[in-house]
């Protein structure tokens, strides 16, 4: 009851002191406001609330009424129809044909909403590394001998009630940061079921997320629930900085069945003493995101923490519990003649044993992938690409990263802190654990895209992906890997398929 008054009472002051309008329309997650508009210090939570690309073909609207007449009821197709081939020392191929279709609408000022409905048939032969065949996120699968099939909704629905205050929910994904990839929240897992809930005043903005994940198959479902916030001050058109804070715990453990725990709920409480005070052994990550934009240059970084004993810390020992990550980038743009030039060059790294917990209810992942980066912990990396978007249609991408990651050694009873779904427990020692130790994976990925615009109503692209890679991964000797992807597709949301 207490909290229900703290909430009144906060909800009631944002009459006063709320200066700034919400929209109801919600941005896709692979649109970047740094890069579309001119617009400074844009929000660094992502998909954005602005107005978004409106694909597809508009069917008549039924009122003739004034205040209706900014609205539309849109409908397109989607295609996902992609292929790659790896060479290695067992060749790997990977073929997905997916189709579907896709509505947006916007009923009234106050409400937006859209769905992207899509089936997947996939096959796989050669490695089952995830970055070595297409990258798959699909919500819903089933086997069938040799084929998967997959079933992908990405559904939102968003209101506006007032001038301040923004609810959303569906199932999808979010994106936190500025960057390629995030350490605090990313979008490489499959789409997830949230509500979300957005207030600004005066110049912060809040955002809570109330998460709902699952592990492993059908028949031995594990279920979790997060709750995520993200206090964003702008201080000024072009400087923020946001503080982030997520604690991911299960709805049932020895004791009690707990459900969604209401603790949890209130939108302006800080988790880590309401998880002291619950006595629980609920996940919790803390976090700072911040970014300085000049007029076509931005810095940005994050700073993620799982754990960690000051002392410790001080004293270099290397201890398997202090867990934290980061990152630093920089990004431009440049008009030319004939077109728009674009970079982006990112540093980010993760300690051992960060984002893992004490099992699968727990940990920082959904649908066993991570929450954050995608290579887990226990690695450093260094991230960059550019790309030239002629006016023509085509864009023309090249890209490059070095990973140097630790933890080859682990297997099923001890963990050396690289993967997040190894409980945190399993460590073999105390201390001395470095980022790449314990059995140390070097990749060197170089790519290069070209991808043309078939149908701009329809955003659909047909593209290739040549590139190579030199790794250590199967031996102590390199080894040169030729691989290629491609094909055409919807581009309504980012695709994560031979990046990372």
């Amino acid at each position: 009851m207490k909290n229900l008054l703290v909430i009144a009472l906060l909800f009631q002051c944002t009459f006063y002191i709320a200066q700034e309008e919400i929209n109801s329309e919600v941005n896709y997650l692979n649109y970047d406001a740094f890069y579309e508009s001119n617009a400074l210090g844009v929000s660094p939570v992502l998909p954005n609330i602005s107005s978004p690309y409106q694909p597809g073909y508009r069917l008549p609207w039924f009122s003739k009424k004034e205040k209706y007449k900014n609205n539309y009821f849109n409908v397109f197709p989607v295609l996902n129809v992609l292929g790659s081939y790896k060479m290695v020392k067992e060749n790997t191929y990977s073929l997905n044909a997916g189709a579907g279709f896709g509505i947006t609408t916007q009923l009234s000022d106050k409400f937006y909403a859209r769905l992207i409905l899509t089936g997947n048939a996939y096959q796989r032969e050669g490695s089952d590394l995830d970055y070595s065949s297409i990258y798959r996120t699909d919500f819903l699968n089933t086997q069938d001998g040799a084929m998967t099939y997959g079933l992908q909704p990405r559904f939102r629905m968003s209101f506006t009630p007032y001038s301040f205050i923004n609810i959303q929910a569906g199932i999808d994904q979010h994106f936190i940061g500025q960057g390629v990839r995030s350490m605090l929240l990313g979008d490489y897992t499959a789409p997830y079921p949230f509500v979300q809930l957005t207030t600004k005043i005066w110049k912060i903005e809040v955002t809570n997320i109330y998460q709902f994940f699952k592990e492993g198959p059908n028949e031995d479902l594990t279920r979790k629930f997060a709750s995520t916030h993200f206090f964003n001050y702008k201080a000024s058109d072009r400087f923020q900085i946001g503080v982030f804070e997520s604690v991911v715990f299960a709805p049932k453990d020895t004791l009690l069945n707990r459900g969604y725990e209401a603790a949890y709920l209130n939108p302006f409480l800080f988790y880590r003493p309401t998880e002291y005070s619950l006595g629980s052994q609920d996940r919790l990550l803390i976090g700072l995101n911040t970014s300085y934009q000049f007029d076509r240059i931005m810095i940005y970084g994050q700073l993620a923490i799982d754990d960690f004993v000051l002392n410790e810390l001080i004293n270099r020992t290397r201890w398997w519990a202090n867990k934290y990550s980061g990152q630093i980038g920089f990004k431009g743009k440049k008009e030319l003649a004939k077109g728009q030039l674009r970079w982006q060059t990112e540093l980010n790294f993760a300690r051992p044993f960060m984002y893992s917990h004490l099992g699968l209810s727990t940990n920082y992942g959904n649908q066993g992938k991570p929450l954050a980066h995608p290579l887990s912990s226990n690695f450093v990396e260094v991230y960059s690409e550019a790309s030239m978007h002629f006016n023509s249609n085509f864009t023309l991408t090249g890209r490059f990263f070095f990973v140097q990651q630790g933890g080859a050694n682990s297997n099923d009873s001890v963990s050396y802190g690289a993967d997040v779904y190894q409980p945190y427990d399993h460590y073999p020692y105390e201390y001395g654990f470095r980022i790449g130790g314990d059995g140390q994976v070097n990749r060197f990925n170089l790519s290069l895209e070209g991808s043309y615009r078939i149908s701009e109503q329809l955003m659909i692209d047909a593209f290739i992906r040549p590139g190579i890679e030199l790794n250590n991964s199967l031996g102590p000797n390199y080894d040169t890997h030729f691989m290629v992807f491609g094909g055409i597709r919807t581009s309504l949301w980012n695709d994560r398929s031979f990046t990372f």
